[in-house]
């Protein structure tokens, strides 16, 4: 279990690189978004030609980057939406069996599944170098990669949080929430605030001190 635990935080670390990732793919897609808003604009009013059809098809196939790929980033961070109300109320040991079963017996499946439909479909798409129908579009089939490459990452993820789920079953590992980690993190923060005011406060004691001194030596 060690080395599996080993393996699962490895996983992790790849999906965190992930999410540096995706976070600078967001950027340029609100760059990108914000260039086709004042282009058109600009096109309207000035008679320029900035807009063009590859830059609005480059902005949704950011989007689908990040959708795509952040899928594993949002599974380690336990974000995703979930509909059971009872969940967050259960002992941590109930809630890592739902998620043990829930990957093992429905997330790699679906992952499974998916990949055997979505590669066929890319290797066509590349087949005949398959270009968007409109004027001055993108190449198809880059887009359609990302497809089996974000749930290669998901299996990936979900495989990691099997791991961490069975070793909170058999006590090799504490389970806990992302949102019990961040209160972790805030309660750590805290303390370090607190342990900073502790520390000026007794290097500011010795020059009060020395001040005292001063001014019960000048009263005598």
């Amino acid at each position: 279990m060690p080395a599996l635990l080993g393996l699962a935080r490895a996983i992790d670390r790849f999906s965190s690189w992930l999410g540096i990732l995706i976070g600078g793919v967001t950027l340029l897609m609100i760059g990108v978004g914000l260039f086709n808003v004042f282009g058109r604009f600009a096109d309207r009013y000035l008679g320029t030609a900035f807009s063009s059809n590859s830059l609005l098809e480059l902005q949704w196939y950011l989007f689908s980057v990040i959708f795509l790929l952040g899928g594993a980033y949002v599974l380690s961070l336990d974000e995703h939406v979930r509909v059971d109300v009872l969940y967050g109320r259960l002992a941590p040991k109930r809630r890592a069996l739902i998620n043990l079963l829930g990957t093992l017996l429905f997330l790699l499946p679906f992952c499974v599944i998916v990949l055997w439909v979505a590669i066929p479909w890319f290797q066509l798409s590349y087949g005949i170098q398959e270009t968007s129908s409109d004027p001055g579009g993108l190449l198809r089939w880059p887009i359609k990669l990302l497809l089996p490459i974000g749930f290669v990452f998901l299996f990936i993820q979900g495989v990691s949080e099997a791991i961490k789920a069975a070793g909170a079953l058999t006590g090799h590992y504490e389970y806990r929430t992302q949102d019990e980690l961040d209160e972790l993190a805030a309660l750590a923060a805290d303390v370090q605030l607190d342990r900073a005011g502790l520390d000026g406060l007794l290097v500011g004691l010795p020059d009060e001190a020395e001040k005292q001194m001063n001014e019960n030596q000048r009263k005598k």
